[in-house]
């Protein structure tokens, strides 16, 4: 067996609205084996994953996949089943799961399920199916290895308690949360309402603020100059210079390193000039330079700041051990370790022991040794320092701090420059003014750990992500408007109208489309750019008010949609094309790609469905969202019972553009005076104007603030680039279109007729990559409506020979009737424009279907520019297939 591909499809998606893996195994020898057929492979299973009893499979009860088993299934379906339950006893959650066979490859399989944590859901399975490969070879594989793999990858890759208690706060809000990087970056918000956090820290947090924090003798001089107690000490770089500066404190003293965090290198109550010695060369570990300070007494305890209130606060108690008059306090620590609660690092509430030098130096002071045995009931604290990622543990005091203290440690963090801040205070009783006692302020940490007020050991825990999110976003959820357009045709100019409409009211509107990425109507990107990533780029623009989206069907199959949910969605029609690629083999299975736009919207938004394409309509019964129609037919049903209940419809009547809401009606447009209508005769266009009507509706805009941009929107490379643009070249009307399927082509061929020209020519192609079929249906569309033809291949041939396509072409052109003498083959795209161009007769009209829009429109410039370039002589050389 062979793992052929492993993908993540991090958004929604046609297989499920949550993230998924998708892989592609190759089972060979193994296809068509079933369960049942395999010796005790069955009870083998059953033994190393007993749990599997829990999963229902199609039978929708408690031990149905079982049955599966014992009945018969296939080993594609196996290694779901046990990849998923891998992934649950890790402590995933796997609603979904599928496993289908591809068709067009022989014993190959996809094998789908869903995922909380990619890395560990990638690593689960891999271990899975290495599990069934060993069960196949008669092995009976130990369980536990595998889990602890991909416990391994979960905790390195996972966000950590603190974001993670930020995110699912964040989601609560329904704010949309996005992870930028493998670490703890994330963006709430989309577009121009944006914010950034990493851990405890926001894009509002000073990064001076957080150079003096790490900083701890300046952060203790600039607390002593604002009055805060805090401990004396010194700067040191090697171990006289640290036994100099003990005998000058004269007392009790602390050593940790100078830029130290979470209590690493840490030594306390150091009394002798041996420990001071032993305690520089642990702290030194950490950095060259050691602080020396004064001990001070008292419990240790972490007042969060956020947003200059005390919003929490906890006392810190060191790790410890309790005895149990048999164990050594090395065995203590390893049984302690092995609570669910302790984790290697700060994926859970708790972080495991660690034995380090800090720790010997502890006991010694004690006199005792990891191997010592304490008492039964005996408490032995491992190290003075509280931190809990060296293994300490808390308890939530917040309803017992002193009003002065909380007043005191919200100025400490106002005096170091910091949003978000863990005051570090040493003081006998949190309760009583600190004016009433000793203590003082030993540290103030930037982006301060979370998990003890999230889940303190004794007390009651405190919402602090929740209280972050609320510090960054006092209202609102962050968003911006969505608007996402998807379709098989139209979608380039129903985006570009949305757009203009959008830009024309000041807003600073970011759109994807198949020619590049615009911000405010310039570029940043060129090139197809309607994927998910691209949309991400937008969402991730600190200046987009709103996005504008055009969703490719390429995009949603390799990768989801890049958005939770969009506020519009807008689906012009469903026609044939890019069938029989990503196992889409039918209309129905490119309407159930272009549905999933429509399937995710909330029901307070808005889903725009073209009223006349059957497939479309339907799909106002799978979406949440309110639906409003659009129809170019005179007395469309759908829009009519749509009205009847009070709905909203867009439509043509009498050469009108109206908007109905229920009984009311608002007038938009005369047909002809919208430009990109061609006074009427664009049809496709006119239908592409009434689902941008709707959209702009949808968004809040005025009949009169969308008639006053569209009647503006042209059909000129301006406006619509590449979409039936005109060039008058020496008497030629040459338009320019990015047709590229029967459907397109045909609306095309249906404008250009009512133009009444001498005669219609066409230069037209298929890219390589789709089936022969619709390579032949376009050939007789163009074959139809064209009186001469040119066919070219575009650059890139995706898989096929020189000469392929066009040879396929050929034939059916003259299959349904075409004379051979009036096709040309042309393979080069420039050479077939140049030539189809030359063989042109002023009053006829030319029309070139491109692939690459720039070195078409270079050849246009060079003809305007240079009328005498121009020459209708056949350019021989250029046709590569032999005619007739």
């Amino acid at each position: 067996m062979e793992i052929k591909s492993i993908q993540a499809i991090q958004g929604a998606n046609v297989y499920s609205h949550h993230p998924i893996i998708r892989t592609v195994v190759d089972l060979q020898e193994w296809a068509e084996k079933e369960s049942k057929t395999l010796g005790d492979f069955n009870s083998r299973l059953i033994q190393i994953l007993p749990t599997l009893y829990e999963h229902h499979c199609s039978r929708g009860k408690r031990g149905g996949f079982v049955e599966r088993l014992h009945e018969g299934t296939y080993i594609g379906h196996i290694i779901e089943h046990v990849t998923i339950e891998l992934l649950t006893l890790i402590g995933e959650t796997i609603p979904y799961g599928k496993t289908m066979a591809i068709l067009e490859a022989p014993g190959e399989y996809e094998i789908i399920f869903n995922y909380d944590s990619l890395e560990a859901g990638i690593e689960g399975f891999k271990q899975g199916f290495n599990i069934v490969e060993r069960l196949l070879a008669g092995e009976l594989p130990d369980i536990q290895e595998p889990l602890g793999k991909i416990r391994k990858v979960k905790a390195e890759f996972e966000l950590g308690a603190s974001t993670r208690a930020i995110l699912e706060a964040a989601q609560k809000r329904g704010i949309p949360v996005q992870r930028l990087n493998e670490g703890s970056l994330l963006q709430l918000g989309y577009g121009r309402n944006q914010r950034r956090v990493q851990a405890a820290m926001t894009d509002q947090t000073s990064c001076i603020g957080v150079d003096i924090a790490c900083d701890k003798e300046l952060t203790n001089r600039l607390l002593y100059e604002g009055g805060v107690p805090t401990p004396r000490g010194y700067i040191t770089s090697n171990e006289e210079e640290a036994v100099k500066s003990f005998h000058r404190l004269g007392k009790t003293a602390v050593v940790k390193p100078y830029n130290g965090n979470q209590g690493k290198g840490v030594s306390l109550k150091l009394n002798t000039e041996a420990e001071i010695r032993s305690a520089f060369r642990v702290a030194q570990t950490y950095g060259n330079h050691v602080l020396v300070e004064e001990y001070i007494e008292g419990r240790n305890y972490r007042l969060l700041v956020i947003g200059n209130r005390l919003v929490a606060a906890a006392e810190r108690i060191p790790a410890c051990v309790i005895g149990d008059g048999v164990s050594s306090i090395e065995e203590l620590v390893h049984y302690e370790n092995e609570s669910p609660l302790r984790g290697e690092d700060h994926e859970k509430v708790l972080t495991k022991i660690k034995i380090d030098p800090a720790v010997i130096l502890s006991l010694a002071q004690k006199n005792l040794t990891l191997e010592s045995v304490p008492g039964e009931g005996e408490i032995v604290y491992l190290r003075d320092s509280a931190n809990l990622s060296t293994g300490g543990i808390a308890h939530d005091v917040t309803a017992q701090v002193h009003p002065d203290n909380a007043e005191l440690a919200v100025y400490a963090a106002r005096i170091i420059g910091l949003d978000i801040a863990g005051i570090d205070w040493v003081i006998e009783d949190i309760s009583l003014s600190y004016k009433e006692q000793e203590g003082a302020i030993i540290e103030v940490n930037a982006a301060p750990g979370i998990r003890m007020h999230l889940h303190p050991s004794q007390g009651t825990p405190t919402d602090v992500g929740q209280i972050m999110v609320d510090h960054i976003y006092p209202v609102g959820n962050g968003r911006i408007p969505i608007v996402s357009i998807t379709g098989t045709n139209g979608k380039t100019t129903t985006t570009r109208m949305i757009g203009k409409m959008l830009y024309d009211r000041q807003l600073n509107v970011g759109m994807t489309t198949t020619d590049g990425i615009y911000i405010s109507g310039k570029a940043l990107r060129r090139g197809d750019m309607t994927g998910p990533e691209s949309a991400r780029i937008v969402l991730r623009h600190p200046d987009v008010q709103v996005a504008v989206l055009e969703t490719a069907r390429g995009g949603i199959l390799r990768a989801g949609l890049a958005y939770d949910y969009a506020d519009v969605a807008v689906i012009t029609n469903v026609a044939s094309d890019h069938l029989g690629q990503y196992g889409v083999e039918t209309l129905e299975d490119i309407a159930h790609v272009k549905s999933l736009v429509a399937e995710v919207v909330q029901p307070h938004s808005y889903v725009v469905l073209n009223a006349d394409d059957p497939l479309v309509a339907q799909m106002a019964d799978k979406t949440k969202g309110r639906v409003i129609f659009f129809s170019m037919e005179k007395d469309n049903l759908t829009v009519r019972k749509h009205l009847a209940r009070g709905g909203t419809a867009v439509f043509v009547r009498r050469g009108v553009i109206l908007l109905c809401q229920g009984d009311r009606s608002f007038k938009i447009s005369t047909v002809k005076q919208l430009p990109i209508t061609w006074e009427g005769k664009a049809v496709h266009n006119l239908q592409n104007a009434l689902g941008a009507i709707a959209a702009g509706w949808a968004l809040g805009l005025t009949a009169e603030e969308i008639h006053s941009s569209l009647k503006k929107f042209e059909s000129d490379p301006t406006c619509n680039r590449g979409r039936l643009n005109l060039y008058k070249i020496a008497g030629v009307n040459v338009f320019i279109d990015y047709g590229h399927n029967a459907a397109g082509i045909k609306e095309i061929v249906k404008t250009l007729k009512r133009f009444k020209a001498s005669s219609l020519v066409g230069c037209v192609t298929v890219p390589g990559d789709r089936p022969d079929e619709t390579i032949r249906e376009v050939a007789r569309v163009a074959a139809k409506g064209f009186h001469r033809l040119i066919i070219r291949e575009d650059g890139d041939l995706r898989g096929r020979k020189p000469g392929e396509i066009a040879k396929i072409m050929l034939d059916e052109a003259v299959a349904c009737g075409m004379d051979s003498k009036q096709i040309s083959v042309v393979l080069p795209e420039r050479e077939a424009f140049k030539y189809g161009l030359e063989q042109c007769q002023p009053g006829e009209i030319f029309v070139m279907f491109y692939e690459n829009l720039e070195p078409i429109e270079e050849e246009i410039k060079l003809k305007l520019t240079n009328p005498e370039t121009l020459n209708f002589e056949r350019i021989s050389k250029s046709v590569t297939v032999e005619v007739g």
